[in-house]
Order: structure tokens, then sequence, then C-alpha cells
């Protein structure tokens, strides 16, 4: 070895330095990480929030891994597959929701990446959750500075399991998960614009606003809360009244430009109701909106703000559970909630705003909308159980959170008030223990919560549906005649009407590809059904078959002009459709009448080897064909019955395979 191939000697590496190889792999660099270090020391609360971020979007990544779509997604993608970009389309309402903003962005996913690509739609939820968990960081530092307190409020929004079977819908996501974004932006930046009264602000907050409208109605509450938390806390006043009279003369700009957002909203959503299949009704008996709302904070939010529900109920299917409380938790929720409460009022008087706050924001975002849009049509129990009309409440729940817990960031006139004089514990370490044993059993049961809730859904029966529905679709010849009936309830509900129906939610898979046949009738050659798994298979008559004909023979016999069928047994009761398989030596189409029991149909025969179906009802025992006139035709063979898919050929996807 020459003296220029001597490995360098070994150098100690410096506190706060990495070794880096240059690409020569002769000399060391050292790369001096003491900033970074440094930086995190100082700044280990934003450090820690930063990480609680990174971490729950990789939990919740992995989440929705084992979900798929369902119900109102598969409704709101075909829509988007049927219709142009046009404004009759963004506000176009089906079941009451004015959604412009998930219209929007269903329209650009299934021309990018396909009708239903689940990892894109996915991918574009978590987008929201990361950019709603930095909002909530944001307007917490805003708020109450950079101090370790604000780690409480952010992990209870991260983990919060009320949010969990929110996300876990798409259509649900797209509605709350950007709403809950523009609720801390919007706060942050009217904060701001209180704080310099700069325009900007104002106008950022106004923009947060429409963007929350854009996605859900419930953002009509917005302006609501900015005005309530800025008479509470951000305004120098003797009482509330005089705080709200104030708040609307200096800040007359910010309320003119919210009530112009909303009065705007207003009418774009009482034009778009004209198309919706459900309007605003008051209820039928006030008591169900008194039991309804009981119901939702007792059993719902109380357990799922300390971390519950613990155990879930899910629905047919498998791919959504609504919250099943035990009594225990529900109970224990109730002396939880009421412990902090007391808590804060004595430490901090003036926290009784805090959670009118909250209070005021569930009964107008999450109780009025339910009251007077779906009480009137479903079970008031169950739907009290439904955790996704409080996922929007949990910013909210944050926020309030730390109002009633800590002053403000800038210490204002109000904080120096006899009412407002925070209370010191007498013991620092009792409190931090407290805090702590509350904080580690709320992380426990909501992680419990969270397993819990993937152990009771999945998607993965209807991912594999659609998967072998769409290989199929891929691969059948163009034209291919499918029988045409509803997808499992389970998947989408018969209430969809034809968005329920397997011409809408695999047909727009590939638009125009198969011949979709609702009603079956007349000559029909290659008749194909869906199965259960999403394979395309031959479909056939399940019920009775015709006679066997005698050895030798091809066709049942024609005397005068007519040919009977018998069957090997009674065709059942639940008859609804007769296939009658045919040879006709002809050169044009002719008409016969089939006559089944006492009902005679038209049955159109096209010339050579073909199957006719005829739609019909009862139970016979046999079938007759008349009216051949000089048309030469074999009758081979009948079914009465029902279509079913033929599970024991293959389908179309094996045969090419």
């Amino acid at each position: 070895m020459s003296q220029t191939d001597e490995p360098a000697p070994e150098q100690e590496s410096l506190p706060g330095t990495v070794v880096l190889r240059k690409d020569s792999g002769d000399d060391l660099q050292w790369a001096d990480l003491r900033p970074a270090t440094t930086w995190i020391r100082t700044h280990w609360v934003l450090a820690c929030a930063l990480a609680l971020i990174a971490a729950q979007l990789a939990w919740k990544g992995q989440f929705l891994g084992h979900l798929f779509f369902r119900q109102d997604d598969f409704h709101d993608l075909d829509l988007a597959v049927e219709h142009r970009f046009t404004w009759s389309y963004l506000t176009f309402i089906g079941s009451g929701h004015l959604i412009i903003g998930l219209r929007v962005i269903a329209w650009v996913l299934v021309r990018i990446g396909g009708t239903y690509n689940w990892g894109l739609a996915s991918a574009v939820t978590l987008v929201f959750v990361a950019a709603a968990g930095l909002a909530a960081l944001r307007l917490l530092r805003d708020l109450f500075g950079e101090r370790p307190a604000i780690l409480i409020p952010l992990v209870i929004y991260l983990l919060t399991p009320l949010t969990l079977p929110d996300i876990g819908i798409w259509s649900s996501a797209m509605e709350s998960v950007p709403l809950q974004l523009a609720t801390f932006m919007a706060l942050s930046a009217h904060l701001r614009y209180v704080r310099t009264e700069r325009r900007g602000h104002l106008l950022s907050a106004g923009f947060w606003m429409a963007f929350g409208l854009i996605f859900f109605e419930k953002g009509l509450v917005l302006p609501v809360l900015l005005f309530a938390l800025t008479v509470a806390y951000l305004t120098d006043r003797r009482s509330l009244l005089d705080g709200a009279l104030r708040s609307l003369a200096k800040y007359w700009k910010a309320w003119a430009l919210y009530a112009a957002l909303v009065v705007a909203y207003l009418a774009i959503l009482a034009i778009a109701l004209r198309t919706s299949a459900t309007q605003p009704k008051v209820p039928i008996a006030f008591g169900n909106v008194i039991t309804f709302a009981y119901e939702l904070v007792r059993d719902t939010f109380l357990p799922g703000a300390v971390g519950g529900p613990w155990q879930w109920f899910p629905v047919p299917g498998g791919s959504f559970a609504f919250g099943a409380a035990p009594h225990a938790l529900v109970a224990l929720s109730a002396v939880a909630a009421a412990a902090v409460i007391g808590a804060s009022l004595w430490f901090r008087p003036s926290a009784w705003r805090a959670w009118a706050i909250l209070a005021g924001w569930i009964i107008l975002a999450d109780v009025v909308p339910v009251a007077i849009g779906r009480l009137n049509a479903f079970d008031v129990n169950v739907l009290g159980l439904e955790t996704r009309y409080l996922a929007d409440a949990t910013p909210i729940l944050a926020l309030c959170l730390g109002l009633a817990f800590w002053p403000l960031r800038e210490v204002s006139a109000e904080s120096v008030r006899p009412s407002h004089v925070v209370r010191r514990p007498a013991s620092g370490q009792v409190t931090y223990r407290i805090v702590a044993i509350a904080m580690a059993t709320f992380v426990f049961g909501s992680v419990w919560s969270s397993q819990a809730y993937e152990n009771v859904t999945s998607g993965s029966t209807y991912a594999a549906y659609m998967a072998s529905a769409t290989q199929a679709t891929r691969l059948a010849p163009r034209g291919t005649p499918v029988f045409d009936v509803g997808v499992s309830s389970n998947m989408v509900e018969g209430f969809f009407g034809a968005y329920a129906l397997q011409s809408k939610v695999i047909g727009d898979i590939s638009p125009g590809k198969l011949r979709w046949i609702r009603h079956p009738s007349g000559t029909i050659d290659g008749l194909h059904m869906f199965g259960s798994d999403g394979k395309l298979y031959p479909a056939y008559v399940y019920g009775t078959t015709s006679l066997p004909l005698p050895a030798g023979k091809k066709c049942y016999p024609a005397r005068h002009g007519r040919v009977l069928i018998p069957f090997l047994h009674l065709s059942p009761a639940f008859t609804g459709m007769l296939r009658i398989g045919y040879l006709m030596y002809s050169n044009s189409p002719a008409v016969v009448t089939v006559k089944y029991g006492t009902h005679a149909r038209p049955l159109t025969l096209e010339p050579g080897l073909h199957s006719g179906y005829v739609p019909i009802s009862g139970s016979v025992a046999s079938v007759m064909v008349y009216g051949l006139g000089g048309a030469g035709l074999c009758v081979g063979d009948a079914q009465a019955g029902n279509l079913r898919p033929n599970l024991l050929s293959q389908p179309i996807s094996s045969l090419a395979k």
C-alpha cells in the first residue's frame, strides 16, 4: 500500500456533530447539529407538539388503511363521474347538505385517480387532518403562548375517539375535517385582527369562514363563536352586555364581513335546497329534541371527551360503528366533567364563559341541524349515539378547555378584575400529578377505544368487491348485457334510489362499457350478473326447468302453431322471469305470444340460436308459445323463477386469466 493509500486517522467527534462522508470517500466532513439541538431545547413544547401531530397522522393513516368507501361516498363519487363541472353540480343537494367543497374534490379525484381510489381519497383526508392539527397548534400558541400547558388541549383534540368514525367515512371527513381546519384558522385570524386591527387578518378570517361554509353548513355557527369569544375574552368591559356593545362598535367591520358571508351563503342554500330529497322541518315532538340532546351529551360527548366510548356497536356490514359507552363510563365521564368544570371555576371564576361557549356550539351546530333535518325520520336513541355529529365540536372542546384554565398570552384589564383572579393551587406537585394521571387515563382510553373501533369495523369486503368488479368491467367485452340489481344495502342503502344500483356503483367505473338491463325482456344473449363477490357470472333463472326432451329430440313438438313446454316441477310462487332457449329458422324477426298461466306476453324472436326473456309471475306447470305463423321455431328449453348469477360457472375475470 502506498503512502497516499493509507487510511485517514480516526478523529474524535465533537459534541453535537455528526460525521458525513464525501462522495470521494477520502475526507470526512463534520455537520454541526448544535443549532438544531439548541432550538429543540428552547422550543421543546413546539417540538413535542409537532411530534404529536406527526404521530397521530401516522396512526390515522394506518386506521384508514383498513376501511373503504361506503354509502354517501359512492353517491358523491358517482355524481362526480356523471356531471360536468357546473354550478348546478356544485350546489346539488342530495340529502340536505350543501357541500360545494366535497363536490370539487370528488370531481377532481375521479378524473385523476379513477372512480374509487381509496388510497388517493385517504391521502386527501390526511392532508386535511394534518392541516387541522397544525392549525390547532397555531391557535393555542396565539392564545396562550408556547407554554407546556397547550399540549393538554392539543392532545385531547388529536386523540379523541369522537373524530375517528368521522374520518373513516370519506364524505363525512370531507365535511367535518375542513370545517375543523377553518374553525381553528378563523379563530386565529380573528384573534390577530382584534389584537392588531390589521385588514389582512380580517380578510384572512373572512376567507377561512367562507372556506368552512363551502365544506359544511355548520360553518354558519362560526360568526357566533367569534362574537362570543370576543365578548367573553377579548374586550375590556364592565359586563357582558357592555362587552357586546363595545365589540359591536369597535369591530363592526368584522361583523359586517361575517354577516355578508352568512347572508350570501343562506341565499345559495335556499336555492340549492330545491334539489334536496329532505327539507328542514320543525320536529314533531319537542321532547324528542330534549331526549336527543341529552343522550348526545351524556352517552356520546362526555365519554368521548374522556377517551371513550371504549366499546362500539357495529352496523351490519361492519364498515361503521356507533358509540356504545358502558354505563360505568357514562357515570364516570359525568363525574369527571363535573370535577373539571368545578376545578376550573375554583381556579378561574370566569371559566363559566368557556363552558357556555362549548355548550352553545353543541346546541347550535350539533343539536339544531339534526333536530330540523333528521329527527323526524330516524330513531332518537340511535341518533344520540352518532359520534360524527360531534366531530366538529372537538376543536371547541380544546379551545374552551384552555380558556377555562389559563390566561391569554396578552394580559388585558379584565385579568385584574376580582371575578377573574386566578387562585393558585395550594400544592403545585399535587396538581401536576392529578393532571398527569388524568391525561394518562385519557390517552389510554383513547387508544383502547380506537383499537376497539378498528376491531369491529373493516372495509375489506367492499374493497375486494370493487376490485373484482373493476377487473371484470375492464375485461368484459364492450356491450356485455348485465342484469342491473342493487348492491348490498350495507354498501349503499336503497333510499339512494338509482345510485344504489350496480349500474351506478359499478357502471361508473367505466361508463358505457357494459349494457345494463334493469328489466330483461325480449331476446338477450349472454346475459350476465355480478355476484356478491363482485365477479361477473353468466345469469341463469333459478326456480324450475322444463322436462328433459326424449333421447334424440332437440325441440319440443309444435302442433297447430303451438308449442307446449312442461316444467319438471311447478314454478315457484316467487317466480318473476321466464327464459326460453330457441332456434329460429328465418331471415327476419318474428313476434310470438307466450302464455304463462292466465297471462299472455309478446316475445320478439330473432333469427338464429338465442335466449328470450319474458317477465311473468305466479306458479304454473307449463308454458305455451303460439302464433308461430310461418316461422320455423325450435324451442329447446325453458326455466321459470328469478335471475341469479351462476356461481358454478367461470366468471369473466377468471376466464381471462
